[in-house]
């Protein structure tokens, strides 16, 4: 059975793009192209409708479509039950800056500890642009902050229930009541704890600029600057032991989910299953 053929397939289907599946699968875009009439030949019908915006799957496509994920999701099983299935599973997995330095190592350690083995590329990213490159089917799933859009195609599993803080110095307190414009230290620009805070800032008329640093331990230096403050998740805050700093308790929501974020038709793939059963148990 040529797996690597059904699971092409899946990913042409799947995506509706043939440019950016000729990227991703080293394949020209016509010999993509090819394989598209191919299939059409085979069955019959068209899999896919031509439009002026770009290709659309049809009826027939969505069905073939699911006929394919269900034969590659039965040979996996089919080979797990033997006990042929000796490769490595590959996971292409999404994080954002937070939350991979929160459950990065868990993760890995969990990892290390199952039976099945796993490979998992980690693709570090803000909350926002990880979940579209799941909708896009660049990633397989995705640990991050709970996004305001969400995509029908998706599942968003809450993991965890995280929380965020305003901080600065103890020896340079803000008040915001001043108006005094301020710098906010961020470890994401793209970060939802990001955009929470400079609502809340733009909403008070509090001038502001934004200084992205990857660096938590050196958010802590840059702290020392007056008129200088943090938005950190309030775990990492504990984690790095932060030291001789102010909590702002502002008139805001500081409470945020982290969910796990895959496609529908994947929830039961094995890979999925066993990531999702790891960070369950590291919220």
């Amino acid at each position: 059975m040529n797996m690597k053929e059904i699971e092409l397939k899946i990913e042409i289907l799947n995506r509706q793009n043939l440019s950016k599946s000729a990227e991703i699968t080293n394949y020209t875009q016509s010999a993509l192209t090819a394989k598209v009439k191919k299939i059409e030949s085979e069955i019959g019908k068209l899999v896919f409708e031509r439009t002026p915006q770009g290709l659309k799957i049809t009826s027939v496509g969505i069905q073939y479509k699911n006929y394919l994920q269900i034969i590659a999701q039965e040979y996996e099983e089919f080979l797990q039950n033997i006990g042929a299935l000796q490769t490595t599973s590959k996971v292409d997995f999404g994080t954002s800056h937070t939350t991979l330095k929160i459950y990065g190592a868990h993760i890995a350690n969990s990892l290390n500890r199952i039976d099945i083995q796993m490979d998992v590329d980690f693709a570090v990213d803000s909350s926002n642009a990880i979940n579209q490159r799941v909708h896009n089917s660049e990633l397989d799933c995705a640990l991050i902050s709970e996004p305001i859009k969400k995509y029908p195609n998706l599942a968003y599993d809450i993991v965890a229930t995280e929380t965020f803080e305003i901080i600065s110095s103890d020896e340079h307190i803000i008040d915001f009541n001043l108006k005094t414009p301020v710098t906010l230290l961020v470890l994401s620009i793209g970060c939802m704890y990001t955009r929470a805070v400079t609502e809340w800032l733009m909403k008070n008329q509090i001038p502001y600029k934004l200084k992205e640093i990857k660096s938590i331990s050196s958010i802590q230096d840059f702290l020392q600057i007056s008129n200088t403050i943090a938005v950190l998740n309030t775990k990492l805050i504990n984690l790095y032991n932060y030291t001789n700093i102010h909590y702002y308790n502002l008139n805001f929501d500081n409470v945020i989910n982290t969910v796990f974020v895959f496609n529908m038709n994947d929830g039961e793939k094995n890979n999925i299953v066993q990531l999702k059963n790891v960070l369950k148990t590291s919220g």
